[in-house]
């Protein structure tokens, strides 16, 4: 699973602020055949889509989610709140095979990629956003 976590304040964006692009500092690793916030430049990509979302405990709209496609990233917009993210390569979310991930400060982010199945639990209210797109298969010249 493709899946990248951490805190927006925390990277190192070349002193520009910009966390998802083109330029080499989007890498999370550049050894790395995959780097999720990385889009190499003049590559195409589709269906671009952003989701601003205030989350109250006890919701369920984050369960039976389908199989993912594309990269998406969720960031916590609110101050502080518990928004935790549930990731399988199953659909059945059984153990070894499941990874947790809490976003709880401000910034906090969580990135994946395509074929991963996910639900997600309010623990503490909390506000997101959700960017997810279609990087092209072909890439550029």
């Amino acid at each position: 699973m493709d899946i990248e976590f951490g805190n927006l304040d925390n990277l190192d964006t070349n002193g520009t602020g910009w966390f998802i692009g083109f330029s080499d500092w989007t890498k999370a690793d550049p050894a790395k055949d995959v780097n999720l916030r990385f889009n190499p430049h003049g590559q195409e990509f589709s269906n671009l889509s952003a989701k601003w979302m205030h989350h109250i405990v006890g919701e369920t709209r984050g369960l039976n989610k389908p199989i993912s496609y594309g990269r998406t990233i969720t960031m916590l917009m609110s101050d502080s709140g518990g928004f935790r993210i549930e990731f399988s390569s199953r659909p059945d979310f059984k153990a070894p095979d499941t990874h947790n991930y809490l976003l709880e400060k401000r910034g906090d982010f969580i990135a994946w990629g395509a074929n991963v199945y996910h639900q997600a639990f309010v623990e503490r209210e909390s506000t997101t956003l959700t960017i997810r797109w279609e990087p092209s298969k072909k890439l550029p010249h």
